[in-house]
């Protein structure tokens, strides 16, 4: 007879700092005790049937470093994300990996510079919250329309032998992913927030997806097609995982 996979199950372990962690864990057919950390800073373990919870408490325990410096992570992104902007002069914004200072000014109207330091905003009403607000957005949406279609059309030759078709582009907030592939429609979807990060961090994205019109999975091969494409892939995946932009 064959055991049956249960309902997740809440669990806490104490660290030896005396931090605690606490993970779902969730029971599945599966060989191996994997762990992942969500960017909204939940731990969620997924184990063997007959794994003993001292085993799998002991797993959480082993890893412990690696969660909390994870958990420290995403809450700092998250810091970022959910932070109400106030549109005024001094507030930062990011482009392209770039810090740039708001300056807010009084004009006749209403339009955007930057110059790789400043990003300034000048309105006809200086002290309207909600127009600057737009023309901040409408700036940014942009770029994002601008930088994407660059690199999709510059790395498309890439994939054009393989049989990939030109793909339509999608950009939207996405709060679980930087992006998504969907073959069968022709269509990539560029996470809108990935205009703050570095061209190389955006790139990563646009390849990653790109591969999935080869291989609509994460396998080995789907990851072995990446490292041809772009061999640092892992070194660009990792700037964009620990960018903090504050």
């Amino acid at each position: 007879m064959f055991a049956k996979e249960s309902a997740s199950e809440r669990r806490s372990v104490l660290c030896a700092d005396g931090t605690a962690i606490s993970y779902q864990l969730h029971r599945k057919r599966v060989k191996n005790i994997n762990l992942r950390i969500h960017p909204d800073g939940t731990v969620s373990v997924s184990a063997p049937l007959l794994s003993s919870l001292k085993t799998i408490d002991d797993f959480v325990l082993s890893k412990s470093a690696f969660i909390q410096n994870s958990l420290a992570r995403f809450s700092e992104k998250r810091k970022w994300e959910i932070s109400e902007k106030r549109y005024v002069s001094g507030e930062s914004f990011y482009l392209l990996g770039r810090q740039l200072r708001l300056r807010v000014s009084q004009s006749k109207r209403n339009y955007i510079e930057e110059d790789g330091v400043y990003l300034s905003l000048f309105c006809k009403a200086p002290d309207d919250y909600a127009q600057k607000k737009r023309l901040v957005e409408k700036f940014f949406k942009q770029k994002c329309n601008e930088v994407f279609a660059q690199l999709i059309e510059k790395n498309y030759p890439l994939f054009q032998k393989y049989g990939a078709p030109f793909p339509t582009l999608k950009i939207r907030a996405m709060t679980t992913r930087w992006g998504s592939c969907i073959p069968s429609k022709k269509q990539i979807t560029l996470n809108s927030a990935l205009i703050h990060f570095s061209t190389r961090c955006i790139e990563y994205v646009v390849i990653h997806e790109f591969c999935h019109f080869r291989y609509p999975n994460h396998s080995k091969d789907f990851y072995a097609f990446m490292s041809v494409l772009m061999p640092d892939w892992k070194e660009r995946k990792r700037e964009l995982d620990e960018t903090v932009l504050m």
